[in-house]
């Protein structure tokens, strides 16, 4: 199918339509919008080991945590007294991590520990390891690629086939003329994307974005993505002060759009002690420009983040997270990964699965017919609904299904189509529509005669109704439609 929601087109066979994405969501009528952020219970899975290992001095998330097949795999920044490795860890749950002794690379005598082979004079020197699985690319040797930052103006790229064994690209450094402190990685469509924060743009620290199509020749210019250093932020003379980007934004790929944490940081003087970084949330249609759906809202909090082991750290220092490059939909859930930026832990934030946010009805208008309040009612005021942008299939057997909570014989969600201009479709709305009654994490739409969207040759809008007395205590937080979805 082809979303056109404004970003880059795709030829997908699945899309999540999220209500804070307004560009797949840009519709609505009485509906508002929230995010969920995590508590201040940082939940820690991964702690620094022997002190005279590979990760005895710490272990830090600049790395990268993605299934494959039905295991996870993580490639974490271990500390030595010497330099920063690349270290692997396994997991079946994403919570408890196992360190495999890999016989690969000799560390102190013994090759008995989890470092990962990379014979390059920079193996100790892995200051942001980015990993991509790219099982479609013909070339096996090419199937696990990855971007290290040596420093800001040295930036490399390596190949493996295991994602254990590493080469290094013949191009490094990959790029020639330009900056960055790497924060996320990512295929799109058919391009690869590297953000993070720097590219020499005049500013302090933004989110930037490089663009390449074989991942060896990546461009020179850069994309400004997102900025906290203009109005209306307080302006602060100093490189350390005010708010600003950082380390850019960890990327998820959700086919028709794109989620991201960013480190958010706050500089009350240019005494970098005095620096705390949050982590914000982004959303981007085309892998280049970001938006936050709420500007300023923390989705994980520093508050309360521990220290764990590292020498690194001091009891003075203000709470810093760093965002690690790793998301993942486990079961019926949504995790992500992330540290302190100084190092002492790796620590995972949890959510129901695909529930960072929802709409809700509106509760601050009052002129709404589904407010309980004594004001003039409209009653010819249609009930709250939000509008997808348009869709096309390539495929027969689409389906749509509905991730909400709230819902009741009382309190219902009707799925109806309509065309591109906004006119329903026959057998797809109105009396046709089965109104959805069960909360759930992946709930089928349907209708009398078809529980498929095997007929639509054109454009297509897919339309959310809530509906019933009860309607102001549904939560949706996301639509899906699935093309060839037995």
């Amino acid at each position: 199918m082809i979303i056109s929601n404004g970003g880059q087109k795709n030829n997908i066979s699945e899309a999540v339509f999220f209500p804070f994405d307004d560009r797949s969501l840009p519709l609505r009528y009485n509906l508002e919008t929230n995010l969920v952020n995590q508590s201040n219970d940082h939940e820690l899975i991964l702690e620094r080991g022997d002190p005279e290992g590979p990760d005895g001095v710490n272990v830090k998330l600049y790395g990268t945590i993605i299934r494959v097949n039905d295991e996870y795999r993580m490639w974490y920044g271990g500390v030595s007294k010497d330099g920063t490795r690349v270290c692997y860890a396994t997991s079946k749950d994403g919570i408890k991590w196992d360190k495999p002794s890999l016989g690969l690379t000799n560390f102190n005598g013994s090759t008995s520990n989890n470092i990962v082979r990379f014979d390059s004079e920079f193996s100790t020197q892995m200051n942001a390891i980015l990993i991509l699985h790219d099982p479609t690319d013909p070339d096996p040797a090419r199937r696990f690629k990855l971007i290290n930052e040596v420093n800001p103006f040295h930036i490399i790229a390596a190949f493996s086939p295991d994602g254990l064994t590493w080469t290094e690209s013949p191009h490094n450094p990959v790029l020639k003329h330009n900056s960055i402190e790497c924060g996320g990685l990512m295929k799109f469509g058919d391009c690869y994307f590297l953000n993070g924060q720097g590219g020499n743009v005049g500013t302090k620290r933004a989110l930037v974005t490089y663009v390449s199509h074989d991942f060896n020749t990546w461009t020179d210019v850069v994309s400004v993505g997102l900025r906290r250093d203009t109005p209306p932020y307080k302006q602060i003379f100093g490189p350390h002060a005010g708010e600003q980007i950082h380390l850019g934004a960890s990327l998820w790929n959700r086919n028709n759009v794109v989620l991201g944490l960013y480190g958010m940081w706050h500089g009350e003087s240019n005494d970098r002690k005095f620096v705390s970084v949050d982590l914000g949330f982004v959303v981007s249609n085309n892998g280049i420009h970001f938006k936050e759906p709420f500007p300023d809202f923390k989705m994980i909090k520093a508050d309360g983040i521990r220290s764990v082991g590292s020498d690194m750290l001091h009891p003075e220092d203000a709470p810093c997270l760093e965002q690690g490059q790793g998301f993942e939909n486990i079961g019926n859930e949504t995790f992500t990964w992330y540290a302190p930026w100084r190092g002492g832990g790796i620590y995972v934030a949890r959510w129901e699965r695909d529930r960072l946010g929802y709409a809700q009805i509106t509760t601050d208008h009052p002129e709404s017919p589904h407010q309980q309040n004594d004001a003039v009612m409209d009653s010819d005021a249609p009930a709250p609904h939000v509008i997808s942008c348009p869709i096309e299939l390539t495929h027969s057997n689409a389906k749509v299904y509905i991730n909400a909570d709230g819902l009741s014989d009382d309190g219902t969600i009707r799925i109806e189509i309509v065309d591109e201009h906004f006119k329903p479709i026959p057998g797809y709305s109105g009396d046709n529509s089965i109104s959805v009654n069960q909360s759930g994490l992946k709930q089928l739409a349907s209708w009398k005669n078809n529980v498929a969207l095997d007929t639509q040759t054109h454009p297509f809008r897919i339309k959310a109704t809530f509906e019933g007395p009860n309607s102001q205590n549904i939560r949706l937080y996301a639509l899906y439609i699935h093309e060839n979805d037995q």
